[in-house]
Order: C-alpha cells, then sequence, then structure tokens
C-alpha cells in the first residue's frame, strides 16, 4: 500500500512537471495594446517580410551590377591525343603527304578581359539597380502603413463590438426590469400574459445580439493574430483602451494634398518608373555605340603548333590587346526600340499625373467624410436625449396603465438604436481620422 502511495505521488509530481513545462512553451498575449500589437506586426508579419526580402534582393542585384565593371579572368586547360596530319598538296583527289607529330597535346592558359567602353551601357545599368532599390524601399515603407492601418481598423472594429456589447448588457439588464414589472401587471390582471411574452422576446433578441457580437470578437481577434504572424498555439487577448481620443485635423486642402505628394510611397514610385524609363532610353542608345574591351591571354602548350610540322616541345605564349566591337545592324535595328521606349517614358508621365489627381481626390473625399462624421455625432448626441426622455415617458405611462408594451418595446429599441448609432459615429470618426492620416502618409 505505502508503494502504491509513492507510486501515485510520483505521477502526479510528474504530471504537474509536464503540465508546467507546456504552460511555459505557450507564448502569452494577455491585453495587448496597439502600440505593441504595431510593433509586433513590424517583426512578424509575413507580407512584410516578403517585402523586405524584395528590397534585400534588390541591393544584392545592385552589387552585382558593380561587379560587372571587374575584370574576367579564366583558366583553361585541356589534354589530348593527336592523330598525324594528312596534308593534300596536290588537291583531295590526289594521295596526300603524311607528317607526325607528337601524340599527347595539353595547354595551360590564363585568360583576361575588362569592359573599357560600352556606350554608357554599364554604367545605366547600375543607376537603374540603385533606382530599383529605391523603390523596393519604398514599397516596404508603403506595406508597413499598409499593415499598420489594418491593425488600427481591426482594434477599432474590437472596440466598436466590445461597446456594443455593454450597451446590449445594459439593455438586458433593463428587460428584466420590464420583465419583472410585467410579470407583477399580470398577477394584478392589469395586462395579459401575451405582454410577458413580448418582454421575454425583447429580452431574447437581446441575449441573441449579444452572443453574435461574442463570436464576432472572436474572429476579429483571431484575424488580428494573424496579422501579427503569431504562433497559433499562442494565447492573444487585445487592449482596446484610450483608443478613442479627440483628435481633429484642420487645414486648408491644397496644404493637405501637397503633404500627401510629399509622404505617398505610390507616387514617388510613379516618379522613379520614370528614371528607369530614362535609363533604358540611354540603355537602347548604347546598342548604337561601339564596345571597347581589352584583355590577354599567357599559356603553356604543348606541341608547338606555331611551326609545321609541329615540333615536340612545350611552349609559352601571350598576347594582349584592344577589342572594339561595332554593332552595324543596330542602326536601323534600334529605331523601333527607341520610339517604344519613348512611349513608355509618355505612359509613365501620365501615370504620375493620374496619381496627383487621385491623391488630391482621396484627401478630398477623406476630409469631407470627417466633416461630415463630426456633424452627424452632434445630430446623434441629441437624438440620444430625446430617445432617453421618450422611453422614460412611455415607461410611466407603461406602469399607469396608459400605454402598450408594444410602445414600451418601440421605445426601448428607439433609445438602443440612437446609443447604437452614437457609438458607431464615434468610432467612424477615429476610423476616419487614421484613413485620412494615411492618405497624408503621417501613419
Amino acid at each position: 500500500m505505502i508503494a502504491n502511495k509513492h507510486v501515485c505521488q510520483l505521477l502526479v509530481f510528474l504530471l504537474i512537471s509536464a503540465q508546467q513545462a507546456f504552460a511555459q512553451d505557450v507564448l502569452i498575449y494577455k491585453n495587448v495594446k496597439l502600440e505593441e500589437a504595431i510593433g509586433l506586426a513590424l517583426q512578424h508579419n509575413k507580407k512584410l517580410k516578403i517585402k523586405n526580402i524584395n528590397a534585400d534582393v534588390s541591393k544584392l542585384r545592385e552589387k552585382d551590377l558593380k561587379n560587372e565593371k571587374l575584370p574576367d579572368i579564366e583558366f583553361l586547360t585541356s589534354f589530348s591525343v593527336l592523330s598525324n596530319i594528312n596534308q593534300y598538296q596536290s588537291g583531295v583527289t590526289n594521295p596526300s603527304t603524311s607528317y607526325e607529330v607528337p601524340r599527347i597535346k595539353y595547354n595551360f592558359t590564363l585568360e583576361a578581359s575588362i569592359p573599357i567602353y560600352t556606350g554608357g551601357k554599364l554604367k545605366a545599368e547600375e543607376e537603374k539597380a540603385e533606382v530599383e532599390t529605391e523603390i523596393a524601399d519604398l514599397r516596404v515603407k508603403k506595406e508597413e502603413r499598409d499593415v499598420k492601418l489594418e491593425i488600427i481598423t481591426a482594434y477599432l472594429n474590437a472596440l466598436h463590438i466590445q461597446e456594443q456589447q455593454a450597451l446590449i448588457s445594459e439593455k438586458m439588464h433593463e428587460d428584466t426590469l420590464v420583465i419583472r414589472q410585467t410579470e407583477k401587471l399580470k398577477l394584478n390582471g392589469a395586462v395579459t400574459y401575451n405582454d410577458v411574452l413580448r418582454t421575454k422576446l425583447q429580452l431574447s433578441n437581446h441575449q441573441m445580439a449579444y452572443s453574435e457580437l461574442e463570436k464576432d470578437y472572436a474572429i476579429l481577434e483571431h484575424q488580428i493574430k494573424t496579422i501579427l504572424a503569431l504562433p497559433e498555439e499562442a494565447s492573444f487577448t487585445i487592449s482596446t483602451k484610450e483608443l478613442l481620443s479627440a483628435d481633429s485635423y484642420t487645414a486648408e486642402l491644397n496644404d493637405l494634398v501637397e503633404e500627401a505628394y510629399q509622404k505617398s510611397e505610390v507616387l514617388h514610385i510613379n516618379k522613379k518608373e520614370i528614371e528607369l524609363k530614362e535609363l533604358d532610353k540611354k540603355i537602347v542608345r548604347s546598342n548604337v555605340l561601339p564596345q571597347i574591351s581589352g584583355g590577354g591571354e599567357y599559356g603553356y602548350n604543348y606541341p608547338n603548333f606555331m611551326f609545321f610540322p609541329p615540333e615536340p616541345y612545350l611552349y609559352r605564349f601571350g598576347a594582349v590587346g584592344v577589342n572594339l566591337k561595332m554593332p552595324l545592324s543596330n542602326f536601323y535595328k534600334n529605331k523601333v526600340k527607341m520610339k517604344m521606349v519613348n512611349k513608355q517614358i509618355s505612359q509613365a508621365k501620365i501615370e504620375v499625373e493620374e496619381r496627383e489627381e487621385l491623391i488630391r481626390h482621396d484627401v478630398f473625399a477623406a476630409q469631407r467624410k470627417l466633416d461630415e462624421v463630426n456633424k452627424k455625432i452632434k445630430i446623434a448626441e441629441e437624438a440620444i436625449g430625446q430617445a432617453k426622455e421618450n422611453y422614460r415617458i412611455v415607461k410611466v405611462k407603461y406602469s399607469n396603465q396608459l400605454s402598450l408594451i408594444t410602445e414600451l418595446i418601440d421605445a426601448d429599441n428607439a433609445w438602443l438604436e440612437a446609443e447604437s448609432n452614437l457609438i458607431s459615429l464615434q468610432i467612424n470618426r477615429q476610423l476616419k481620422y487614421y484613413q485620412l492620416q494615411y492618405i497624408l502618409g503621417n501613419i
């Protein structure tokens, strides 16, 4: 019995230790605030990692193109078994004269070449790689801002759900009070059982709405967890405290548009595309210019084929010189390519103009929407006071049997709708503010 007791104690101890070890392995992110979530996203978000890798590849491509200016050095060696040389001195139809040569042939040669002038092609390709690196960095910044706005939007949606839950929770408490009041009135014969059912149905509807919000909130938290690229087994909850603020942004439209122009990554990318097309034009133009390269070779060869018949001696031989290549056919082939690249430059310039127009419209629309929400909030605040007073009056009348239960429920729903509308508008105002800041490049 004592031995069994010790075995059981040992098993319990091992089980508790295993549970503690497992709990330590599970990551816990509790009450993560907005700023903390953004920090986690910048570290772990998959889309952002892809953009960063693309930027790194662009930088490596830039370094690789700079290596094109370095000399190309090659070491060559070969080994062969040779036959005799048969020379037809009197024509191929007459017997040939045979000359013996050494049976073995081998060589060791070192060759080197370096571009001296390529018509500006290498320089243009280097500059193009630098511009592509700048574009890749701009795309990283754009993706960072996209991720930030995505998280902000999700957090504000979560706050909206929480506020709606709190509101419906208050209404469910109010429903229980009305149900008790209605049941007392029924006992006194003042109302029918149908009135009791209507009040309970109102509570059931609110309970279903609350349950639906719970489901939406769980999905939203999982969505944020996915954006942050956290492990599935990690425990994660968010904190929506201090999300709402009284931030306002009053400025002239032209000033806002100018600010957006300066900070828009997409606009800068479009402008960089013009630079790329201009560099493509330089590369196309270099196709009709001469290409000069220097080079040389030095090596050991056996046998000596510099004499005839070949002599069975190892010899050294080297050469240094300059090569010039003139692509004459490109003088007529290049005309179409030049026309094509000029069209592409014109297209890129129009795309910049179009992007500027879109940014101006986005700033205009975001500013107007923010102003509209501010106006609606004032109206909604007045509506809440009216709906609350209406509910109070109808409830007093219902207590005195001067109104029907349907009127009380309608007044209750009107009050709920007014409060829910104000919550939606307040959170929507905050979202519109952040969206304006995103368009201006401040997020």
